[in-house]
């Protein structure tokens, strides 16, 4: 690449071009790669346009006019070759569901500057124009890419998106190294991947009930209630390609996996008599629902009280204040972002694990290096300076 200059673009709509491109690109250390997709009226992203870049140019391929992916799907799995991506997680996403196959290995940009301190959740225009000096227009974000032909507008838009990934891997990289934290960095690119196929594994989805605001209310009647309506829906989303608000709210799925569980007489009438529920759900699903409660599946987990979010005690929330005052201090030492360290999220659910286990469990995004920075400090608030710290597990 010369300089900041714009890569020459070259536009693919043929299968057996971009099989061939798949093949030469085998083995190169790094490719550049965005997507531009539509995601409406519908559960899966309908991808409109895939965008990669090599050093010399950028390449925007026609996905509506390719019929065989192969020679793309070997080269995402080759080992050798890192795929540089702005916000990694949603275009991951729409690689597994669209092609049932992930890129070996990731560098994201946004995550790298996060490291660097640059900002959580800094933007790709933002991170061009500080580190390389250049302006890079965004205003075709609610475009259609599904329409055909593409604008110019579009066309400039969406190579931009990929023209300078090389160049600013080759600056952040550096800066990770030298900063000693790039062995951090490529373990959260690594847990970004591993993440990607999780949300399409039927047996996660025995445990959305628990990210239910007021799931906490319900009884143990109520929460099984939820966790199969929450099951059910995710199928439905699926198999009709919708988005779950279009299937059912939830509140109208909380409001019938309360009322089922408190009702004498939990029939279809009772639930719209109880008006609580949007009518049109019950008119198309209320039958089937109701025969779901009556045979749920015996297979699906325990419900897990452990996993609710209830608000917190006023002892708790100090706690909660207290760790996100050292990962504010740990982040200030290391200099990194400190929604990167410690999200108050997930500090709550350490917390609560604890409140209720009496162990402390650094589990999902607090396990790993963030477990080796905030655990001896951590431990300290919560088990007391006086008490031992005892074992995590």
């Amino acid at each position: 690449m010369n300089g900041n200059a714009e890569l020459p673009r070259k536009f693919i709509d043929d299968t057996a071009q971009f099989g061939a491109l798949c093949q030469k690109w085998q083995g190169l250390a790094s490719l550049a790669l965005d997507t531009e997709f539509v995601r409406t009226s519908t559960f899966y992203s309908n991808i409109g346009l895939l965008q990669i870049a090599d050093l010399d140019t950028c390449y925007l391929v026609d996905p509506l006019r390719i019929s065989d992916w192969t020679e793309f799907s070997l080269l995402l799995s080759d080992s050798q070759c890192c795929f540089v991506i702005h916000s990694c997680s949603e275009d991951l996403n729409l690689l597994f569901t669209a092609l049932k196959v992930l890129p070996a290995k990731v560098f994201d940009t946004q995550l790298a500057a996060a490291f660097l301190n640059m900002g959580y959740s800094v933007s790709y225009q933002s991170l061009v124009s500080e580190l390389l000096g250049v302006h890079v227009v965004k205003d075709e974000t609610r475009s259609d890419w599904l329409r055909r032909p593409l604008t110019d507008t579009q066309i400039s838009y969406a190579a931009a998106d990929v023209n300078y990934l090389l160049q600013l891997q080759a600056l952040l990289e550096q800066q990770l190294q030298d900063k000693g934290v790039l062995e951090w960095f490529s373990a959260e690119c690594e847990q970004r991947i591993l993440l990607a196929p999780k949300f399409e594994e039927k047996k996660n989805w025995q445990s959305l009930y628990a990210g239910f605001r007021n799931a906490w209310r319900l009884s143990d009647e109520g929460l099984r209630n939820l966790q199969t309506l929450c099951y059910w829906r995710e199928q439905e989303a699926r198999r009709r390609n919708k988005p779950r608000s279009w299937i059912a709210k939830d509140q109208d799925l909380l409001s019938i996996a309360m009322h089922l569980a408190e009702a004498e007489n939990g029939s279809l009438d009772s639930l719209l008599a109880a008006g609580s529920v949007d009518k049109r759900l019950l008119d198309r699903y209320g039958n089937k629902l109701l025969r779901l409660m009556q045979s749920r599946h015996s297979d699906f987990s325990s419900i897990d009280r452990g996993l609710l979010n209830p608000p917190l005690t006023a002892p708790l929330r100090k706690k909660v204040k207290a760790c996100q005052v050292l990962v504010n201090l740990k982040a200030a030492e290391l200099d990194i972002a400190p929604e990167l360290l410690g999200r108050k999220k997930y500090l709550q659910e350490l917390i609560r694990g604890f409140e209720s286990s009496g162990q402390i469990r650094w589990e999902g995004e607090l396990s790993g290096w963030r477990r080796q920075v905030l655990e001896g400090d951590i431990t300290r608030v919560l088990m007391g300076e006086n008490q031992d710290n005892g074992n995590g597990s």
